[in-house]
């Protein structure tokens, strides 16, 4: 075994949890912080093989580790919100260390496991393709596994408060995160919010207010009207939508200045558009919006 070739795939190992649980838990931080705390962690699998330093290998001294790297990547200040990050983490870790391990058996390559570590025996034999097939294979499994837990989950945990800002204006909207909700804006290639007209009407100029106000929904009066009186302050995109019954719908969609979803710690999104549903999403006005899935991963 070979100390730097050990340090090296810990390292890019370290940074590839600690990304990957960067992305799935939105967290805001520089690339830096997680180079650093990759770091960290490569040097404590060579910690462990010191004699002198044995009980560094013990399940506290593991935790211990844990909670720096994740405080050194993340920097979280609230409880919860370390304890989302430390959960994720280790998800993907134990993903990581399965499908890994899989695949290095599968391949038959010499592995050794020892101080509560495994590593490659024979490293002159090894084929680094392997351990890239592996983190790829992991990702996905990591994914389908999300999308799956994610969709078993109840409307009432998906339901969101959100405020969406338009020209020192805003509104508070209650909405529902829809898993069948994968618009895109063409143009861009970001989510759409799909938002009925009448709850978000107050922060559009008056002039649409109107325009709306006087057509129905997938209306081409209504398209060509608002394109026409459209300004460089405000312009719309259309966005073309399939529904039951309507296989060719079109909605207006705008981008907002800003939306933020309500939580225990508030989330703001700037890249995001706001698609005009001139109808009722909903009989019994339980929400007002449909969130693309995209947006709270």
């Amino acid at each position: 075994m070979y100390a730097e070739y050990l340090l090296l795939e810990n390292f890019i190992i370290n940074f590839i949890i600690l990304y990957v649980t960067k992305r799935f838990t939105r967290t805001d931080t520089s690339n830096i912080r997680l180079i650093i705390s990759a770091l960290i962690g490569a040097i404590y699998t060579l910690l462990v093989f010191v004699p002198s330093l044995y009980f560094m290998s013990n399940f506290i001294a593991k935790i211990c580790i844990s909670i720096l790297l994740i405080i050194v990547a993340y920097n979280p200040i609230k409880l919860k919100k370390f304890i989302k990050l430390f959960t994720t983490f280790y998800t993907v870790s134990f993903v990581f260390a399965g499908g890994s391990f899989a695949l290095f058996y599968l391949t038959n390559s010499r592995i050794y496991f020892g101080k509560g570590i495994f590593y490659i025996r024979d490293i002159a034999g090894f084929n680094p393709g392997f351990l890239v097939v592996g983190i790829i294979i992991s990702l996905l499994f990591f994914k389908i596994a999300f999308q799956y837990i994610y969709s078993k989950l109840s409307k009432q945990n998906m339901y969101i408060n959100l405020t969406v800002k338009l020209q020192n204006k805003k509104t508070k909207l209650k909405g529902l995160v829809d898993t069948g909700n994968s618009l895109m804006d063409p143009i861009t290639n970001i989510p759409v919010i799909v938002v009925e007209f009448s709850a978000i009407k107050e922060i559009l100029p008056i002039s649409i207010q109107e325009i709306f106000t006087r057509y129905s929904e997938n209306d081409l009066n209504l398209i060509s009207e608002v394109m026409y009186k459209e300004d460089e302050i405000l312009k719309f995109r259309l966005i073309p939508f399939k529904s039951i019954g309507m296989d060719n719908g079109m909605l207006l969609g705008f981008k907002p200045d800003e939306v933020i979803l309500e939580s225990d710690e508030d989330r703001k999104i700037s890249n995001i558009v706001i698609g005009i549903y001139n109808n009722h999403l909903t009989k019994d006005n339980d929400y007002v919006a449909l969130l693309h899935p995209e947006i709270i991963n």
